[in-house]
């Protein structure tokens, strides 16, 4: 019986779930979407990888023995200062009270956006926080150039800008000199043996003027955004973030 390599994508039309959608036409993989987010028992053995919202990859995984690879929560903050040109921490959020003029980004979106903040009063909805959420808080730092790369097994497979010259631009190249330092960059990270990673990631570095290269963050794969890279590539990383757990029952 000839089996399909299912990749489930979101019922919500975004841009990016169609560029993987289109991507997968005369491929070994096979896009679909269900009318909800309940996969029907016929396909579930032969979905592979899944593409979406955080909770709807979770749930999806869930139901199809899927376990999704992602970098471990705390782990920018374990990260050399070497490779991140800036202070970062990991922290709940009652420890972090007396924080000024920092970069404040929660572990879980949902609870308020990231962003500069001169006080962690001027949170929103800062009062009714749990205390007890685990967040980032990193020196202020102005980007040049930010960089998403797809990575699989340390090994840089598509990239492209989202922000250049300070702006919002999708586009894989750069001028020669700041697309070899960037190059060069991420050569060191991703060799250096005590960064730990998944097989497959997003990460995203930048430019800091008068600084230099230096990583912004990792991602999950299966939730990032595609930008101008390489749809094929992207579609090949995503399905290596999901991993297919075998029925112990088999």
């Amino acid at each position: 019986m000839n089996t399909q390599k299912i990749i489930v994508l979101s019922p919500n039309f975004s841009e990016d779930s169609m560029i993987i959608n289109q991507a997968t036409i005369d491929t070994e993989f096979t896009a679909m979407r269900f009318g909800s987010w309940n996969v029907p028992e016929a396909y579930k053995n032969d979905v592979i990888a899944v593409y979406g919202e955080d909770l709807f990859t979770t749930i999806i995984a869930e139901q199809c023995n899927l376990k999704l690879l992602k970098p471990a929560d705390d782990w920018l903050a374990n990260i050399p200062l070497k490779y991140t040109l800036r202070n970062i921490t990991y922290d709940r959020f009652k420890n972090i009270k007396n924080v000024q003029n920092k970069f404040i980004k929660p572990v879980d979106f949902k609870f308020f956006p990231a962003g500069v903040y001169t006080s962690v009063e001027e949170i929103q909805g800062y009062s009714t926080i749990d205390q007890n959420i685990e967040v980032f808080v990193s020196d202020v730092v102005s980007w040049a150039i930010e960089v998403r790369c797809f990575v699989i097994d340390n090994t840089i497979q598509t990239w492209s800008t989202y922000i250049y010259n300070g702006e919002i631009q999708l586009k894989n190249s750069m001028e020669k000199h700041e697309e070899n330092a960037m190059l060069n960059f991420l050569e060191e990270f991703l060799s250096d043996e005590s960064i730990h990673l998944p097989e497959a990631v997003v990460i995203d570095v930048g430019y800091i003027p008068e600084k230099g290269w230096a990583l912004i963050e990792a991602n999950p794969v299966w939730s990032s955004g595609v930008y101008a890279c390489d749809p094929k590539k992207v579609t090949q990383t995503i399905v290596r973030s999901c991993e297919k757990i075998k029925d112990s029952g088999n």
